[in-house]
């Protein structure tokens, strides 16, 4: 069962009350791990959401952290707006039109304005992961997954047929693709301190760019069973995202 610590904020346009959830940090460590860095709960997303379109006035702003004073722990008297009605923009993560348009959103927020580096790999890496999960778990369209009981034919032929679709959509999209992991690469080294551990030869990677994915991986200071994955995938030359663990 899921667990959150519940706080809540307000648009500084509309005044509107939001409801705002942290996943209790004892929970992280039985989470799904993906190579691109993404952490699943339950299929719930344990990165804080800090671009938030208000389900009142649709006005955009950014929250970076609780400690901002229009947050707070105690749940006003007013209304106050759920979370799902504002998590994700209210997109449906079951349908690859949903995918879509959580794609679409963060192309949106990149293109409307500027911001500074640490806010753009934010939008970035999740804009990669928006495109990764047009076929994250592309695995399920194996019938071992079906043979093996992992899930009943209607849930599986049904799953797989949207990962073979989200695929088409990936592919169409691939220039888009490499166009923000280049982006994202150059800030990323600007800043190495914003680096998730291993990130680097990942993107290289899904770059199709294996052989630099394989140098940086031949320089990490331990081998991993991450590092190992990664490695193999490169050799068979295999630049889509998979799960580490989970």
């Amino acid at each position: 069962m899921l667990k959150y610590d519940s706080y809540y904020f307000q648009c500084p346009c509309c005044h509107a009350w939001l409801e705002g959830r942290n996943l209790k940090s004892e929970l992280v460590n039985e989470a799904i791990l993906y190579s691109d860095g993404k952490v699943l709960y339950d299929n719930y997303i344990t990165t804080r959401q800090k671009m938030i379109l208000c389900p009142s006035c649709g006005h955009v702003f950014w929250v970076e952290n609780p400690t901002e004073p229009f947050i707070t722990w105690d749940k006003p008297e007013a209304a106050v707006y759920s979370w799902n009605t504002w998590r994700f923009f209210g997109i449906n993560f079951s349908d690859n039109k949903g995918k879509l348009a959580l794609i679409n959103h963060y192309q949106y927020f990149l293109k409307k304005s500027s911001y500074d580096p640490k806010k753009e790999i934010y939008l970035r890496r999740l804009l990669w992961w928006a495109y990764n999960d047009l076929h994250r778990n592309f695995q399920y369209i194996r019938w071992k997954y079906f043979l093996n009981g992992f899930m009943s034919y209607g849930v599986w032929s049904s799953y797989r047929r949207m990962l073979l679709e989200g695929e088409k959509l990936f592919l169409k999209n691939l220039k888009s693709f490499n166009e923000n992991l280049n982006r994202l690469l150059v800030l990323l080294e600007k800043h190495p301190s914003e680096q998730i551990d291993l990130e680097l030869p990942e993107i290289y990677r899904e770059m199709r760019q294996f052989d630099k994915a394989k140098e940086l991986l031949d320089q990490a200071s331990s081998r991993t069973h991450f590092t190992n994955q990664m490695l193999k995938r490169s050799k068979w030359k295999d630049g889509r995202v998979f799960m580490v663990t989970g």
